[in-house]
């Protein structure tokens, strides 16, 4: 194998990350200076368009949610949204934690990313 081909060969088993790491940061000093920061998200919201609103349960402070319904089939499911979409301006990956204290006794959670219009009803992915 070419010298060429190894370097190559490695870089392909490199993470990606050590590669795209300093692209983003030159084009995220860019962007900073070119557009302006989009607002984060800061609370969840169940009650897009009221469609969910009967199976969840969001704490006062809108930073927790509960599953307030029986599940009886596995499509019975209660979802909710941020407040505001995920930043699309930025090029690093949009990070955000979330910590399920109980998983029921199915033991099913799901979370993912969904358009706006999303219908809560539904599995997000």
């Amino acid at each position: 194998m070419s010298s060429n081909a190894t370097n190559a060969a490695a870089r392909g088993r490199s993470s990606s990350g050590s590669y795209l790491l300093p692209l983003w940061t030159r084009q995220d000093s860019a962007a900073a200076t070119t557009t302006e920061e989009e607002e984060l998200p800061t609370e969840l919201n169940a009650t897009v368009d009221g469609s969910a609103e009967s199976f969840l349960v969001v704490s006062p402070d809108k930073l927790s949610v509960k599953y307030a319904a029986e599940s009886y089939h596995s499509y019975d499911v209660g979802a909710v949204q941020a407040n505001r979409p995920a930043p699309a301006s930025r090029l690093a990956p949009y990070y955000f934690e979330m910590r399920v204290r109980n998983a029921g006794s199915k033991r099913r959670v799901a979370i993912g990313f969904t358009k706006e219009d999303f219908d809560l009803c539904m599995q997000p992915g």
